[in-house]
């Protein structure tokens, strides 16, 4: 889900705080609020910036790491980067630049007038890494990677990777470190101009190829950007590496991919430590797929599809460690809560999309990262249309839904962020961009807000 741009009044923001309203509880052993930290554009350069985090890591002091992108003042997006130091207490309080204590530092990465934005990010030995996208001078947009001094913010070194056909656009999607030290970053290239629309829930490129590079650890660790990568591998047959992630049954990476056309179909690709190709896999029962998690248990995918009234549902599936489908399971249309959601019964499931953009292994399963709620009421029947427009769910929630290795529910979180004095008409839509798990256990929630972002940590 892609949340409107919108600006909340300074007062509300500065006077306010915060709850979290919960439901579907399914079961006794379920996270509860740790932390929760929330940003609007002050924490970023100015109100109307509106930051919208799609990405989020941790560093071994454990200090988080967001990553996304923003308005800038020409009306056109920047990237970003920001931490958000281990020392603050666990409570709910904002963020922003005129209180030193609880930031350590932001980088805005990006040209006035210019398309650009980060999409993911990871930690190794002190720097940061992140990768995304820059907007040339030609008007042209190329893949973007980025070194940062994990202490201080100040850009090391950066390098754009052009695509390798004229007049093409491409961007990089999805970063991670190796076990070797080096990282592995992979998105989409040769796009036609004009057709990159985003990522993540942004969107979806709609034309090119999906494509891995791998730098070594002796090349990235250098004070100097890498020319070019020490291998690269191009899919055909897909659009873009969504996301990907080291194996441990054997030597090598898996990459959850979206398929060529206008379905998005999901597509698993195996390939070695050196990019061969070891098998592939398409899994139209998935729908689209978002990300990916490898486990002892086999790999797991997040992703949404379509239901047979016309919703959208949240979509987990398994793929064996030999590239077989094993199932896939369907969830959404949590009930209950408090406000605007208290005694909320099950809706009109035509109306309601469950969309899952993350997911990550935690305790004794998986947790996807999703939004809740109806996307617009438009080009309805009349009765269909009123109850549409009376459906509190016109204000999206966050959706965490927890199962076992077999894809049995364990539990399921619909949350929304609620200022402590607001009445019911000033709740913000709020939706679980990215979760990870913490080295101590917790699970972290990046969230998108009407006004900005936020990481939510349940224990």
């Amino acid at each position: 889900m892609m949340i409107q741009y919108a600006v909340f009044k300074t007062s509300l923001i500065i006077m306010a705080l915060v709850t979290i309203v919960s439901s579907s509880i399914l079961a006794s052993d379920y996270p509860r609020e740790k932390s929760f930290f929330v940003m609007d554009g002050s924490c970023c350069g100015g109100e109307e910036t509106d930051p919208h985090a799609v990405h989020g890591i941790e560093t071994e002091t454990g200090a988080f790491v967001l990553s996304g992108k923003m308005i800038d003042q020409s009306g056109m997006e920047d990237g970003f980067v920001i931490k958000i130091p281990r020392s603050l207490p666990d409570e709910k309080i904002f963020l922003n630049e005129e209180e030193e204590f609880n930031l350590d530092w932001f980088v805005k990465l990006g040209n006035v007038n210019k398309r650009d934005g980060i999409n993911a990010s990871v930690f190794s030995e002190g720097s940061i890494f992140a990768g995304g996208y820059m907007q040339n001078q030609r008007g042209f947009i190329d893949g973007y990677l980025v070194k940062l001094d994990e202490r201080s913010g100040d850009i090391i070194w950066d390098r754009s990777f052009p695509s390798n056909k004229k007049n093409r656009e491409g961007a990089i999607e999805s970063i991670i470190r190796t076990s070797d030290n080096g990282i592995l970053v992979a998105g989409v290239r040769n796009s036609e101009k004009g057709t990159l629309e985003g990522f993540k829930s942004y969107g979806n490129p709609v034309s090119g190829t999906a494509y891995v590079m791998y730098f070594s650890e002796h090349q990235i660790y250098s004070e100097i950007a890498p020319e070019k990568p020490i291998w690269e591998v191009e899919i055909k047959g897909a659009l873009s590496v969504k996301h990907l992630a080291e194996v441990s049954d054997s030597p090598g990476y898996i990459l959850a991919m979206h398929a060529d056309g206008e379905s998005a179909e999901a597509k698993v690709l195996k390939i070695s430590t050196f990019g061969e190709f070891e098998w592939e896999l398409d899994v139209p029962e998935h729908g689209e797929l978002t990300a990916i998690v490898a486990t002892r248990k086999g790999y797991f995918l997040s992703g949404h599809k379509e239901d047979q009234s016309g919703g959208i549902d949240a979509s987990i599936s398994m793929i064996s460690h030999s590239g077989k489908f094993v199932w896939n399971k369907t969830f959404g249309n949590p009930t209950g809560g408090d406000l605007i959601f208290s005694g909320l019964d099950s809706g009109n499931r035509k109306l309601i999309y469950d969309e899952c953009w993350g997911i990550t292994q935690f305790r004794d399963g998986l947790v996807l990262a999703c939004g809740t709620g109806i996307e617009e009421c438009v080009e309805l029947n009349d009765n269909l249309l009123l109850i549409c427009e009376d459906d509190p769910r016109t204000t999206w929630r966050s959706y965490l839904v927890h199962t076992d290795f077999s894809g049995n529910l364990v539990w399921q979180r619909a949350s929304s962020f609620i200022f402590d004095d607001d009445e019911d008409e000033d709740v913000p839509s709020t939706a679980s961009e990215w979760v990870f798990t913490t080295a101590s256990g917790d699970l972290a929630s990046v969230v998108d807000l009407d006004f900005g972002m936020g990481i939510e940590v349940l224990k």
